[in-house]
């Protein structure tokens, strides 16, 4: 872990200097490699794609109900926290490509216009796409969810998929759920493959 904390630490006011140059410059906001403390942009519109490529969080990161004028990536990054996105709206992909989630990942109600991917995610606790739209498709390939114990209990590492709305496809491919995979009333246009899927 020491290996990929980054020399400084990056606080959430040099977040939103990034975020207002980015959006005037009219380019993405560039955060990866970087050591964040912990972030919150809750309730933002944000005119500009954000990349959090092999970014190491120390706390928790916080999205809900955001609208990002972009792409939302966070491949390769570590949050050694919450990653919660309910409600978050994006108009390009999210990908999460190999990211680590130390305690679940949860984008309840979230819309994305286009692919969402998780493919070879590390989450210990829970991964919700409840309520879920894409245009996309989800890539859920070879995702491990494990179960998470805390001082208030076990955080089971489930997978939950309710009501989501996928206009392309589902890989689970070689998924590891742990726990429950729930995927009541979910609607997919195109197919769903759980080959391998543990």
């Amino acid at each position: 872990m020491l290996e990929q904390i980054h020399q400084k630490i990056i606080f959430q006011k040099e977040i939103e200097k990034e975020l207002k140059a980015a959006e005037a410059e009219r380019r993405d906001a560039d955060f990866s490699n970087k050591t964040i403390q912990e972030i919150n942009l809750s309730g933002r519109e944000i005119k500009c794609g954000i990349n959090f490529r092999s970014s190491v969080f120390l706390g928790s990161v916080y999205l809900a109900r955001t609208r990002i004028e972009g792409s939302l990536i966070f491949d390769n990054a570590v949050v050694n926290n919450t990653l919660y996105l309910g409600e978050l709206e994006v108009d390009g992909i999210f990908s999460s490509l190999r990211i680590t989630v130390k305690n679940s990942l949860n984008m309840v109600k979230s819309s994305v216009k286009g692919n969402v991917q998780l493919e070879k995610a590390n989450i210990q606790g829970f991964l919700s796409l409840n309520n879920l739209k894409t245009q996309g498709s989800v890539n859920l390939k070879e995702i491990k969810t494990t179960n998470l114990e805390t001082s208030s209990g076990i955080i089971k590492g489930d997978l939950f998929l309710q009501k989501a709305r996928i206009e392309k496809f589902v890989d689970l491919r070689g998924a590891q759920i742990s726990g429950l995979a729930d995927l009541e009333n979910i609607n997919v246009w195109g197919y769903l493959d759980f080959s391998n899927a543990k």
